[in-house]
């Protein structure tokens, strides 16, 4: 009697041999890796392999280096005497403040106010509507030593926005070598109208150029209040 054995047929690959060999890591070129950085473990030797021979599947991530404004942050701008009087009796200011939006059978509550820069930030558990602003204007307005024409109306920041000055001079005065200070920018900043809606961030920030160099590059942080932009502006 006989038997007929029937072997499996093998299937072709789809793959080419170029293929296929282009898929094995090289060792070569992985002991290379392995070389030049000792203290990478296995997998981040593979990682790096795939990524030299093109075979990496990852894609970038884009991280942000600055955080935005939360839209329960409003912005009070105020002078720095009113700031300082203002948060010496924070927390009664707060309680204050909840007592009337109460009253007035709102949804909105002030957690916490902190001090920046440019005035007071006071942080709400909701986004606050334009009557809760009217309420907490006149609350703040209204505190014990307070110089309410020193105080601008409320605003919620809507997005961040980051100013670039250059050909700035370093020493603004000619027979003088005091140099540029953040308060200078600040007062030159309120003079000029395009100015008139924004408020600022942070204090702004002067850069020399080079050791050598008598010009100088401002840095200026601005939350824009009304266009709701993202921008990065370059002005010379």
């Amino acid at each position: 009697m006989t038997i007929n054995s029937e072997r499996p047929i093998n299937q072709q690959s789809n793959k080419s041999y170029a293929q296929a060999s282009k898929s094995m890591f090289n060792t070569s070129e992985v002991l290379k890796i392995k070389e030049k950085f000792l203290a990478l473990n296995a997998k981040k030797i593979n990682q790096v392999n795939g990524i030299v021979n093109g075979q990496s599947k990852f894609k970038p991530c884009i991280k942000m280096t600055t955080k935005g404004p939360s839209r329960k942050n409003i912005i009070i701008p105020m002078s720095s005497d009113n700031v300082s009087s203002f948060m010496r009796n924070s927390f009664l200011n707060v309680a204050n403040i909840n007592r009337e939006l109460r009253n007035a059978k709102t949804d909105i509550l002030v957690d916490y106010i902190k001090s920046d820069n440019t005035g007071i930030v006071v942080t709400t558990n909701k986004i606050a509507q334009q009557s809760d602003l009217s309420i907490i204007d006149r609350c703040v307005k209204n505190s014990n030593n307070i110089n309410s024409l020193q105080v601008e109306d409320s605003r919620l920041p809507k997005s961040k926005l980051y100013l670039k000055i250059i050909g700035i001079p370093y020493y603004p005065h000619a027979d003088s070598r005091e140099k540029l200070l953040s308060s200078d920018i600040e007062t030159v900043l309120k003079q000029n109208h395009i100015f008139n809606n924004i408020s600022l961030a942070s204090r702004p920030r002067i850069i020399k150029v080079s050791p050598k160099s008598d010009m100088a590059i401002v840095w200026i942080d601005i939350w824009d209040v009304q266009s709701g932009r993202n921008a990065k502006l370059l002005i010379n």
